[in-house]
């Protein structure tokens, strides 16, 4: 009992930023505007961008795609914009990242589901460092974003 009480008066009397994490609000920076339709890409008949060619086949990047995956990279890219070490942890950023309203993040402006926001923070809960946290989240196990998993599966 008697540490107790003498615990309790050591963080009584620290400073309020040592007893306790501060919270603190941030804004994810904009991300960059691409203006996809006048990238100087080669283009396909089909509209598509050739990024890659070769005899075997090649890489495309349809331009007006909007789908799982895609909602995925913005919501990944709105968090790895904002972090910057020592100044936007990745935690912060994870947690400043605007949520998705629907289970369609596709026809959303830019958000992140917040399933996957929770799957980071039991991640981090469990130990991991923020930077695997983020990796298996988002890409590794990335089931906490509606759609993805059906589409990495070819369903």
């Amino acid at each position: 009992m008697l540490r107790i009480l003498r615990a309790l008066l050591f963080v009584a009397v620290l400073p309020v930023g040592l007893a306790c994490e501060q919270v603190k609000h941030i804004d994810p920076p904009d991300l960059p505007k691409v203006d996809l339709p006048n990238l100087s890409l080669p283009k396909k008949a089909t509209g598509n961008f050739a990024l890659i060619e070769n005899p075997l086949g090649g890489l495309q990047l349809d331009p007006t795609g909007a789908d799982a995956i895609t909602a995925l990279g913005a919501c990944t890219d709105l968090i790895t914009y904002c972090y910057e070490p020592g100044e936007r942890s990745m935690d912060e950023c994870v947690e400043a990242v605007p949520s998705c309203k629907t289970s369609k993040p596709w026809e959303e402006d830019d958000c992140c589901p917040s399933a996957c926001a929770s799957a980071y923070a039991k991640a981090r809960d469990r130990g991991q460092e923020a930077l695997v946290a983020f990796e298996q989240t988002f890409f590794l196990e990335p089931d906490c974003f509606p759609g993805v998993r059906a589409l990495l599966e070819g369903k």
